[in-house]
């Protein structure tokens, strides 16, 4: 039976490997099992067998001296593998230390890209907010400025209309007072002629019958002139009031919220609030007073409030304009949702390309297992070795 590697120690003794220590391999005693198990080793081995190292011939002598060479240069072999081996692993655990530095490195690109990411994100968050917001105030300011020009339009046109009203009034009531004067024309004419025959009849007066029929006739001719003048002073009247009220309506018109400038109201207010003297020194109103003493006055106060009428209306032709405005403010909305629109797709680009980079930054992280795993296997092969 072959003696196994715990009957023999085959590690190198402190000693020469020629003496006879304590720990030496041979000795006198144990010399033909000594010689037994090396050539069984040997030839397991692969080396030259069937040493006969107590022969004499110079063959066995031979076959004894290869078997050494064999070894030797076996040892040398290993020794130049042991040191090929050890070469390697010095520069794997070299490639090993810069492949952690790497990955460390990348680790750290990594986590710098991921605050970069994150900062991104609060950015983009940010501007989405504020381009919400500014879409929000736009679309405010556009509902009012809309509301403003279908006020101002619906102002406009009411002021039109009630223009159109008070110069139809306006033309009436120089028609009618053309037809007051006329009357008046009339009426001196008529008193004239009625003049005219009582200085007929009193050349004749001696030809009547009696004083009663005088009397009667003096009488209807009385009556009917007082009739025709209180019907006269009640039509004088209702124009006067007419009047009044269409100066009054005028005037409101005029001094309304959105109307004349300051000048022309001021102007307004002071033809309207300085009454006329009365003959006998104080204060009337001027529509009170006889035609003749304030013709001229109600004349000025009229052609006052048409020429203010004239300048309310450029002043709504220079609304109409302003409300034209609306319409580049309009396109200045659109221009904007066009520049959001692109603002959203490149938001949407940038995040394409973080998760690209993301996908990419993960794969650091799979090399570093890697390269633990292929480290620990390096760093154990040594040992067996």
């Amino acid at each position: 039976m072959p003696a196994s590697e715990t009957d023999f120690d085959l590690r190198p003794s402190s000693q020469s490997a020629f003496g006879m220590g304590e720990y030496a391999f041979a000795d006198v005693g144990n010399l033909d099992h000594c010689v037994k198990y090396l050539n069984q080793t040997l030839v397991t081995f692969g080396f030259p067998a069937s040493l006969d190292l107590f022969a004499n011939d110079p063959v066995s002598i031979a076959r004894t001296c290869n078997c050494m060479y064999a070894l030797i240069q076996q040892r040398q072999r290993d020794v130049e593998f042991r040191e090929s081996a050890n070469e390697q692993r010095q520069r794997l655990l070299s490639d090993i230390t810069r492949s952690e530095a790497k990955v460390e490195r990348l680790e750290g690109q990594i986590q710098a890209k991921d605050r970069e990411i994150a900062t991104i994100t609060r950015t983009e968050a940010k501007a989405t907010a504020a381009f919400k917001a500014q879409i929000e105030k736009l679309q405010q300011e556009r509902d009012e400025f809309q509301r403003m020009v279908l006020g101002n339009q619906q102002v406009r046109t009411q002021q039109i209309h009630e223009m159109k009203k008070k110069e139809k009034e306006y033309i009436k009531l120089q028609e009618r007072l053309n037809q007051v004067l006329m009357e008046k024309k009339k009426e001196s004419r008529s008193g004239m002629e009625i003049m005219n025959l009582l200085q007929k009849e009193g050349r004749q007066r001696g030809t009547w019958n009696g004083k009663k029929a005088d009397n009667d006739f003096y009488k209807k001719i009385v009556d009917a002139y007082e009739a025709k003048n209180q019907e006269l002073m009640q039509e004088n009247a209702d124009l006067k009031a007419l009047l009044r009220s269409m100066q009054v309506d005028m005037r409101d018109f005029i001094n309304a919220p959105n109307g004349l400038s300051k000048q022309s109201v001021a102007v307004n207010e002071g033809v309207e609030t300085d009454p006329a003297r009365s003959p006998f020194g104080g204060r009337t109103d001027v529509f009170d007073l006889p035609f003749h003493m304030a013709r001229d006055q109600i004349e000025e106060s009229l052609r006052t409030k048409m020429a203010s009428i004239k300048e309310r209306m450029v002043q709504l032709q220079d609304a109409q304009k302003g409300a034209e405005v609306t319409s580049e403010a309009t396109e200045r909305e659109l221009e904007l949702e066009a520049q959001l629109v692109e603002a959203r797709s490149i938001i949407q680009e940038q995040a394409s390309i973080m998760s690209k980079h993301l996908a990419k930054s993960e794969r650091p992280r799979s090399l570093n297992g890697h390269f633990n795993s292929s480290r620990d296997g390096i760093v154990s092969s040594p040992a067996e070795v």
